[in-house]
């Protein structure tokens, strides 16, 4: 003994005993084995919800796992707002709230953990927790749920923010109750007292559970009022929220690989439409040239390619500023007159294939279209394609077009009934031709879709939207009844159809204040077309 002492000692090593103790005493998921994948599950909480004519001050959380502390004190919600302190302790997997001061009497009080609470792995367990106790002789059973949609493809809209009032209502104070829906979109509020109420979705940025009228978004139900009786329930009809989020995208960065050749890097993804274009003006403020979108990239959905019309000169300044570009949510860019610096660099990048169209198939009228690298300027793109035609290879086919980098390869009419297409398409970086595909619809393939409209206000426009499976829209038509989308491939669709009461030709979502209830509005996903059949849908809006 005395000797290892001796060799620590020697070594400097006593010293690096106790720091490795007390590192030890600090909580941390065990290492090693299957990563975690699982959120934390609740064991127990004391007391237990329902518990009533509770006196203490303190109530606990126990969990199967270690939870991530960082942002635990913004999950926590106390309602209704009683004007009481708390701390949060914790222990291992144990939290406990204890309250500065005594509940008031004859109170049903909901302490709640929202539902992006997670472990040290990034795990969240994906559904609100609420722990409900009484400190009166009974606790209030009231409830009510709904469920919330993304309109653009009906999907579940999780992690949203739902405020309930109480009548009166005062949206300058903290609403009496908070709700966030889970990873189905739908949402509860339970052990309401009987009165009359009002809901909303917030999109609560400083998670203060109130509405910022200046800087955040709200959305109405379709009911402006609830009345709950004593012990009673309701369930609101499914809401569709347009706007996901309301932060627009910021641009980043700009980046010049020659004189002419940009990268745009944005905050998140993004994306532009068929009218987009950059306006750039030199340090003067005066108009320069413009540019305009190539694509997005493949990897990185924040990156957009442009061309700029005339070379960007090496130290110079300029301003750019964007138009036609938006977030996945419709949010246009924050800010204007992005400031950058020219080049003298000579671009060196090699013109090859990015993406073609034509994946879900193509109409006998419609196009095929190959995305480019850079504009198409070489002859052997147009020379080098060639169409087979069932049998016959056409190496000067004639209805072939450029426009900016894109390459549409055109029908002579229509593409023909039962025969077979190939395109082989020229790809500078390989030096080859590259094939393509794509399924050519016949007409005796097509099905159709009989839409039947129940219960609604036959005088008023029904605006009609069909989605491929990639959110792209292949219809828009209007219905003031019932009617029939004919002449679709037989491919699994998106269906979109609101009610345009104000005849704008755009779904209005309705306002709070005033309160506008939402236009009617439905989403199916998942609407299968087949071959040579007629796919029926009944929708009532009432």
């Amino acid at each position: 003994m005395r000797l290892l002492y001796s060799i620590l000692k020697t070594f400097g090593l006593l010293s690096v005993i106790p720091l490795l103790i007390i590192s030890c005493a600090t909580p941390s998921a065990p290492s090693g084995g299957e990563g975690d994948k699982e959120g934390p599950q609740l064991l127990l909480t004391i007391p237990e919800t329902g518990t009533t004519n509770f006196k203490g001050r303190t109530v606990e959380f126990h969990f199967n796992e270690f939870i991530d502390r960082r942002n635990i004190r913004q999950s926590i919600t106390v309602e209704p707002n009683v004007g009481i302190g708390y701390e949060i302790n914790w222990k291992r997997k144990d939290l406990s709230i204890s309250f500065d001061e005594s509940l008031p009497d004859s109170t049903t009080i909901l302490i709640k953990l929202g539902a992006d609470i997670s472990d040290t792995h990034n795990n969240k367990i994906g559904k609100p927790i609420t722990l409900a106790v009484s400190t009166g002789d009974e606790i209030d059973k009231g409830k009510l749920t709904g469920r919330l949609l993304r309109a653009y493809d009906g999907t579940s809209a999780e992690e949203q923010d739902i405020l309930l009032y109480r009548r009166p209502v005062d949206f300058s104070k903290r609403a009496n109750y908070y709700a966030q829906t889970d990873t189905s979109g739908r949402f509860e509020f339970s052990y309401l007292s009987d009165g009359i109420y009002k809901v909303l979705v917030l999109n609560d940025r400083n998670r203060n559970k109130t509405w910022d009228r200046n800087n955040e978004t709200a959305y109405p139900f379709n009911e402006e009022w609830i009345e709950l009786q004593k012990e009673g329930s309701d369930t609101l009809d499914v809401l569709y929220i347009s706007q996901v989020d309301s932060i627009s995208p910021s641009l980043q960065g700009v980046g010049l690989y020659s004189q002419n050749r940009m990268r745009l890097r944005f905050s998140e993804g993004i994306q532009f439409s068929s009218e987009a274009v950059i306006t750039i003006s030199d340090s003067a403020g005066l108009a320069y040239t413009t540019a305009f979108p190539l694509y997005i990239s493949p990897k990185e959905g924040f990156v957009a390619f442009a061309n700029s019309v005339t070379p960007l000169l090496e130290g110079k300044e300029y301003k750019l500023n964007l138009q036609g570009f938006t977030d996945k949510a419709g949010n246009q860019p924050a800010g204007k007159d992005f400031i950058f610096t020219g080049s003298s660099q000579d671009d060196t990048t090699q013109q090859r294939i990015i993406s073609a169209g034509g994946q879900q198939g193509l109409l006998q009228n419609e196009s095929l279209k190959i995305t480019y690298a850079t504009p198409i300027q070489e002859d052997e793109i147009i020379d080098s394609t060639v169409v087979i035609e069932g049998t016959i290879d056409f190496e000067n086919w004639p209805n072939l077009r450029t426009e900016s980098n894109h390459l549409f390869i055109e029908p002579q009419g229509e593409w023909i009934e039962d025969v077979e297409y190939q395109f082989l398409v020229w790809n500078p970086k390989t030096q080859r031709r590259k094939l393509f595909e794509p399924e050519i619809w016949d007409s005796t393939e097509y099905g159709e879709i009989e839409l039947t409209l129940e219960n609604t206000d036959t005088t008023k426009a029904h605006l009609v939207q069909l989605l491929n499976s990639d959110g792209e829209q292949l219809r828009r038509e209007t219905f003031y009844g019932s009617g029939m989308i004919e002449n679709v491939p037989p491919l699994t669709y998106t269906l979109i159809i609101f009610r345009d009461e104000n005849e704008n030709s755009k779904w209005d979502k309705g306002t709070v204040i005033p309160y506008q209830k939402p236009e009617p509005y439905y989403v199916q996903r998942g609407l299968k077309v087949r071959e040579g059949f007629t796919s029926g849908v009944r929708i009532s809006f009432e």
